[in-house]
């Protein structure tokens, strides 16, 4: 069995790792008409944070009472649905991608500083199913380098955003034998309660739609108002592997 590594950085994708412009919420928009017959309103929602099956639920919620109580009845068939719609949009728009989407200051440099740490390991912890994610990672050129797809959590299943970070956690336990530290690095709220409700620790970026006083407010260990200087998330990684190092145990 591979030795475990000392500590997981877990990213966000959208307004974290980079931006990509409005193809996502096209993707999203057409995949929703395409289950259900209606058009998406997307100004009745508010997506930051949340998974793909839960803007589907969203979105379904957001319709007028008897349309929305006709797609609930379908249970988790609309989910599953609205989540394979979305995957097939994201094989057909993926090429559109390299024409707008970027990577946020500091992250390339992040990315290859913890790269270069003994012990650590980098994946996903985000709200986009596989593809999607895959689709976009690959646009700015993070896809074949030292993020490891294999074990990311992503947002196709039901449940709360936690459960992304508890399927990364569950995948590192399946390789290594045990799950490391987790450090989960995100731009919105729900990415902090996520990371604190799955044990791990919260880096919270203002680099999405909040603030850096909204992001304090979340009680995350660690706020910052953008990635541009890599030395920041580096100190918070191998601190957080210096106290499992002392303690002896994983988190």
């Amino acid at each position: 069995m591979t030795s475990s590594p000392h500590v997981a950085v877990c990213w966000d994708v959208d307004g974290t790792l980079l931006l990509g412009g409005t193809i996502g919420t096209e993707v999203l928009g057409a995949a929703f008409t395409q289950v259900t017959g209606h058009p998406a309103r997307f100004d009745a929602i508010r997506m930051g944070g949340h998974t793909d099956w839960l803007i589907g639920e969203a979105l379904r919620d957001a319709l007028d009472a008897e349309d929305a109580a006709a797609v609930a009845a379908r249970g988790d068939a609309f989910g599953h649905d609205m989540i394979a719609a979305v995957a097939e949009g994201w094989r057909r728009r993926a090429g559109d991608l390299p024409a707008v989407a970027h990577t946020l200051p500091g992250v390339d440099a992040t990315v290859a500083a913890l790269a270069g740490l003994p012990g650590v390991v980098q994946t996903l912890t985000t709200g986009n199913v596989r593809v999607g994610a895959t689709a976009k990672l690959t646009a700015v050129g993070l896809a074949d380098g030292a993020i490891d797809l294999d074990l990311g959590g992503y947002g196709e299943g039901p449940g709360e955003r936690v459960r992304v970070v508890e399927q990364a956690r569950d995948a590192l336990a399946a390789r290594y034998g045990a799950a490391p530290p987790m450090v989960v690095v995100g731009d919105t709220p729900r990415d902090v309660e996520a990371a604190h409700r799955a044990g791990a620790v919260a880096v919270a970026v203002a680099t999405g739609r909040s603030s850096v006083e909204e992001l304090h407010a979340t009680g995350a260990e660690h706020v910052f108002a953008d990635l541009a200087d890599p030395g920041r998330l580096v100190a918070v990684v191998r601190s957080t592997g210096e106290d499992r190092s002392r303690s002896g145990t994983g988190r």
